[in-house]
């Protein structure tokens, strides 16, 4: 069996880059339904990495339904892995981590910083009230400069600490979640919303810039991975004239 590339850029946390490239000879079809994967022993010899590095790449392709034990010691190829890959893809292409913006819009500001999690806060992230989050907030604006919307979102430190550029003072192109998957290696397979009218309360009024107590829009939103933990909580306040746009992809049709 070919093993391709075997260098990899210590910046980005090992056992993902050898994830990324096994899942890329799944999809190629060089490593088939029922190929063996490499064994432990092997991935540390090709890859020059630890036995716990290598068992964290066989549970990461477990946990994403593209490996199975077979009978014996033998890691395998699950049924539909490619097909699972495929459809991941397409899904990471469509799917974007914040609200898609109306024409015309763009995200003005962005601030970021550890701080101490209001008691509801930490109880949605599964932390001690109290407990620092860090706590992204995103402005955008139409073309002429109108404020439209304020995004705040809050991230538990499980994943604030393995994604730092979520702590960046500018935008991420590809959107918040899309880069936590990238950097953690864990995605989004659910979430909850709800919408509500409510009177901007006047931190959000001074934001928007408009007088504390005018109608706004509020979308809270929470993100949870497969195993049920929390990715992301964001909850967006949005000025009645300017539209909350979402755009979903549907599968199973």
């Amino acid at each position: 069996m070919s093993h391709g590339a075997t260098e990899l850029d210590r910046p980005v946390p090992l056992y993902m880059q050898v994830v990324r490239q096994l899942r890329a000879r799944i999809a190629s079809g060089e490593l088939a339904e029922g190929s063996r994967i490499p064994s432990q022993r092997e991935m540390m010899h090709i890859w020059h990495i630890s036995m716990q590095t290598a068992s964290k790449v066989i549970g990461a392709l477990k946990t994403e339904g593209l490996a199975i034990p077979s009978i014996g010691r033998d890691t395998i190829v699950a049924p539909g892995a490619a097909a699972r890959i495929a459809a991941a893809a397409r899904g990471t292409a469509h799917a974007q981590a914040d609200p898609p913006e109306a024409p015309g819009t763009r995200v003005i500001t962005v601030t970021a910083a550890k701080t101490a999690a209001p008691a509801d806060i930490a109880e949605m992230l599964g932390i001690p009230a109290g407990r620092p989050a860090l706590r992204r907030q995103e402005t955008h604006s139409k073309e002429d400069g109108k404020i439209t919307s304020l995004a705040i979102t809050w991230y538990p430190p499980a994943i604030a600490d393995k994604a730092p550029r979520l702590a960046d003072q500018q935008p991420l192109p590809a959107g918040t979640l899309a880069y936590i998957a990238e950097a953690t290696a864990t995605r989004a397979t659910r979430a909850m919303e709800e919408v509500i009218a409510a009177a901007a309360s006047e931190d959000t009024a001074t934001a928007l810039g408009i007088a504390p107590g005018s109608p706004v829009l509020i979308t809270r939103t929470l993100y949870h991975a497969a195993d049920g933990s929390i990715i992301e909580y964001r909850e967006t306040a949005t000025v009645p004239e300017h539209p909350n746009t979402r755009s979903y992809l549907l599968t199973g049709n």
